[in-house]
């Protein structure tokens, strides 16, 4: 077959790849939870931030969902105490009276549907009500996102590490509040519960951006869609990645454009 690129010649191409870098402001954008602790010995209540950004953790649109989850140490999902959504930003409260790790989670939220076109081999985001070019491949797709953050009061436990949300994962093999300088963190993407081979992973260092050069690493799954990250600073870091596969069985659109989240803390 042949690309659709070679029929439209390079300049086309180029003109395709500019549009979409100009139209599609939110194509880099992650969703994010940062929480106001990682860990504690006694606090009752954690308080939890949530928003998409491109500038880790500068809050630029406010994370909606109808899939805001808990999980306690016991495993079980619960929800949220309190979910207060702004412009910008959604403030999230959960109890944490109970010994152990909580994941908190965005769980899968579906989003918009879109025309995706077929760039150099490579399905981009199409920005609505622009006119594709003719002779273009396209398919429809629709975004699937999902953040976790875990918090441990005490101890850290396994259950919410264990716990299943959303198809991509990016599963931690290091426990998430156990991660040293000295150690770095490990983790696993999986979609489906498989392992993803050759994915690219992107880490964000919390004011990263002020940094020369401004830090932002990129890092790719092994063949067990394995990964172990080596940090040279402590602080709060966003790992997140993205990919497009095929939607489960009676999804709106064919294709589902995913996008998983992680944040974590690397202690000294």
């Amino acid at each position: 077959m042949i690309r659709p690129a070679a029929k439209w010649g390079c300049a086309t191409a180029a003109l395709v790849l500019a549009a979409l870098a100009a139209s599609v402001p939110a194509s880099a954008d992650t969703s994010y939870l940062k929480p106001n602790f990682f860990t504690t010995a006694n606090a009752d209540i954690v308080t939890v931030q949530s928003s998409f950004t491109e500038d880790f953790a500068n809050p630029s649109v406010a994370v909606k969902s109808d899939a805001w989850t808990v999980i306690g140490p016991d495993g079980k999902p619960a929800k949220f105490d309190t979910v207060q959504p702004f412009t910008q930003v959604t403030i999230l409260e959960a109890a944490t009276k109970a010994q152990g790790t909580y994941r908190l989670s965005t769980g899968e939220r579906l989003g918009r549907a879109g025309a995706q076109v077929l760039v150099e081999g490579v399905w981009q985001p199409f920005a609505p009500g622009r006119e594709i070019p003719a002779g273009a491949q396209t398919r429809q797709s629709q975004t699937a996102t999902v953040a976790d953050v875990y918090v441990t009061r005490g101890a850290p436990t396994k259950a919410p590490v264990d716990a299943s949300v959303g198809a991509l994962a990016l599963k931690p093999v290091t426990h998430p509040n156990d991660v040293y300088l000295d150690t770095g963190f490990e983790f696993r993407v999986l979609l489906n519960g498989k392992p993803v081979a050759n994915q690219q992973v992107e880490i964000w260092r919390e004011g990263g951006a002020y940094e020369e050069p401004a830090y932002r690493k990129v890092m790719t799954s092994g063949a067990d869609g394995g990964v172990k990250i080596a940090f040279d600073k402590p602080g709060v870091y966003l790992i997140w990645t993205r990919l497009s596969a095929d939607a489960p069985a009676g999804g709106a659109t064919p294709v589902r454009s995913y996008t998983t989240s992680l944040t974590l803390e690397v202690q000294p």
